[in-house]
């Protein structure tokens, strides 16, 4: 579905945030991206969403994303950064219209306010529906986005650590809407840095550093090899309980160790 060649990314006479990124994120997938702080997760996001340029080739469904139009991008990808916060009191039932951007006429026409009611029950923000947003909790300003891209309806999602103002009930049941979104054909690109999070939901990770896809494989291939050690600089050890379920733990490693992955 997309792919990835070649991608670089520099801010105008700045160093290079994205150095010749290569892969590829298939339909249905749940794709893990994780990294060090600044090693260009968020940045990737961004480029993918339309929102920078770049140089190499970024193809969805063998069309070059830079050539598209913001409708037919929007159609296809949905975008939700880690940054959530609004300025402006719109309602959250207006937030979640937003969504349906690209399919409203040019006075705002044509959108469903059924579908609004319930892409917000079906996070469990229903009754969050006429409360202004910058009123909102970052939990509750979460689900009302999930809402948003919900009623975009697009076929990939790029979400920037969805996880980060939720409670453990509310992680839960996004892991749901998760399983839910792959069981319908949808494909979600995640920022995480909780590695139990990415080992139970994506089938792929790829990790980043200094700007480039260093390792790459199942989250277990992944989390035992020498490069994730190597970058992390921890080592993981995995334990199970008397039903056989299992967490990682992550160690620091030894100066032994450490000197050994350089």
């Amino acid at each position: 579905m997309l792919e990835i060649r070649e991608l670089s990314f520099a801010y105008p006479g700045g160093p290079e945030i994205l150095r010749q990124v290569e892969g590829s994120w298939q339909t249905g997938e749940i794709l893990g991206l994780l990294g060090p702080n600044g090693s260009g997760k968020s940045t990737l996001l961004r480029v993918l969403a339309g929102l920078l340029p770049y140089a190499g080739s970024i193809q969805f469904d063998h069309q070059e994303l830079s050539e598209q139009t913001g409708a037919w991008r929007a159609s296809r990808l949905s975008y939700l950064p880690q940054q959530l916060g609004f300025e402006q009191p719109f309602s959250a039932a207006e937030v979640v219209m937003m969504g349906q951007f690209h399919r409203l006429d040019r006075w705002g026409g044509g959108g469903s306010q059924d579908l609004v009611q319930e892409c917000l029950q079906r996070v469990g923000a229903g009754h969050l529906a006429d409360r202004a947003v910058t009123r909102l909790s970052g939990g509750e300003l979460q689900r009302v986005r999930l809402a948003q891209a919900l009623a975009q309806d697009a076929r990939a999602w790029l979400l920037d650590e969805p996880t980060s103002a939720m409670d453990l009930h509310q992680q839960l049941e996004l892991l749901e809407l998760f399983r839910e979104l792959r069981e319908q054909g949808k494909s979600l690109l995640l920022v995480l840095h909780d590695l139990n999070l990415a080992r139970r939901v994506c089938s792929q990770v790829w990790v980043m550093d200094s700007g480039r896809v260093l390792a790459r494989g199942t989250p277990d291939e992944v989390f035992a090899s020498s490069q994730f050690e190597r970058i992390f600089q921890v080592k993981m050890e995995v334990f199970r309980d008397k039903e056989g379920d299992s967490v990682l733990w992550p160690k620091k490693l030894t100066d032994f160790e450490s000197s050994d992955t350089v």
